[in-house]
């Protein structure tokens, strides 16, 4: 006896069952917007570091900065000092990246959602989350302060996931 239980599949496109690459893609993605998002909302609660927590941590970059100097690795001295601009950048106007952050969370926790629905909307809505989460750090933090290695992580890692999710346009509607 066959039984049709839509609470768990949802509303799928009829006569179609949802593709594993899908399934485990829209997984990977609940897991990583839903921490993601919890993340934020803990540090949103926690607010902004004090000036007392930022200047340990200045003072803490700046001896690891003088072992690399003595090391001679010049390139991750830069990426250091970068990092620690961005995180006063970011410290300053931290509610506001905040609310960016979460904004853009939420926007790709639902583009997922929708593609597990089997919506084509939700492919649209998780290429723009993936922009977003690229370029979200300019709105900001000045370009200069951003190390190379983030944006260029940051893209490798979107277009990867959305190159696997068109794979599973032709299911959508």
């Amino acid at each position: 006896m066959e039984t049709n239980d839509n609470s768990t599949n949802f509303i799928l496109p009829e006569g179609n069952k949802r593709p594993q690459a899908l399934k485990i893609l829209c997984i990977l993605t609940f897991v990583s917007t839903g921490l993601s998002f919890l993340s934020s909302i803990f540090n949103l609660v926690g607010g902004p570091l004090s000036p007392e927590v930022m200047e340990d941590q200045k003072v803490e970059m700046i001896k690891m900065i003088d072992e690399l100097k003595s090391l001679e690795m010049h390139s991750f001295v830069t990426m250091l000092e970068q990092i620690q601009r961005m995180t006063v950048s970011i410290n300053a106007h931290f509610f506001a990246v905040s609310m960016v952050s979460i904004a853009v969370i939420l926007t790709g926790l639902y583009g997922a959602l929708m593609m597990w629905k089997g919506k084509k909307i939700g492919f649209h809505l998780y290429i723009i989350y993936s922009l977003f989460s690229v370029i979200q750090l300019y709105f900001f933090v000045s370009p200069a302060d951003i190390p190379t290695i983030v944006i260029v992580w940051n893209l490798i890692l979107a277009t990867v996931f959305v190159i696997l999710y068109s794979r599973n346009l032709k299911w959508l509607k």
